[in-house]
């Protein structure tokens, strides 16, 4: 099973992840946990783009936008497909969601999501569904430096997109919603109710 992990800045993913991880593991799925922009080389290339997304370097945006996609094909060849190939259940922490999400901010949607045709498509998109005021708190709280109101409207356009682009694909994949408004400790219930009927269907 191949499972993305989708979610807007301060959506608690990565506590999400590991409470999926978990709960996976107690039905014994042998989990492989993966993440993008990958430690490959492609992914390097990636983060030394998003240390530019600031300067006025021309095409910066569409650069980093095939940055992504190149990256997301290597992230597939040498660590996704391998996995898989194992029968080991993958978890991603962003996929091509993202890039869409993300990247139309300031390049054409259509544009972002053709060029990341070739993905193949995960099994499962898992999308924590957070309050923009909940997601605005928890960045206050652990980054010192943000800007409530630039954030906030961030955000709130990189939200829709997220729907946007949720609501096209959902005929083609399963899409589990998490609410990503819950204290720590309420989170693992919440990815045991929402993915028990994958188990079901298994039966």
């Amino acid at each position: 099973m191949f499972i993305a992990v989708e979610g807007i800045d301060g959506s608690g993913k990565s506590t999400t992840i590991r409470e999926i991880k978990r709960y996976l593991e107690s039905k014994g799925e042998a989990v492989y946990l993966t993440a993008e922009p990958t430690t490959l080389a492609t992914g390097k290339i990636v983060r030394n783009f998003l240390s530019e997304t600031n300067s006025d370097t021309p095409l910066i945006h569409e650069m980093l936008a095939l940055s992504f996609a190149a990256d997301r094909i290597n992230h597939l060849r040498e660590e996704i497909w391998p996995a898989l190939r194992k029968k080991q259940t993958v978890i991603t922490d962003r996929y091509f969601f993202s890039s869409i999400a993300y990247q139309s901010l300031n390049v054409s949607y259509e544009w972002v999501k053709g060029i990341n045709r070739f993905a193949t498509l995960p099994d499962v998109l898992v999308f924590i569904d957070v309050s923009i005021d909940k997601a605005v708190e928890r960045l206050t709280k652990f980054r010192a430096s943000t800007e409530i109101y630039e954030k906030r409207e961030l955000l709130q356009q990189i939200d829709r997109n997220y729907r946007e682009v949720i609501k096209e694909f959902e005929g083609n994949l399963k899409v589990i919603y998490l609410n990503g408004n819950l204290d720590i400790d309420k989170i693992y219930g919440d990815v045991e109710e929402k993915f028990s009927p994958l188990f079901a269907d298994k039966k």
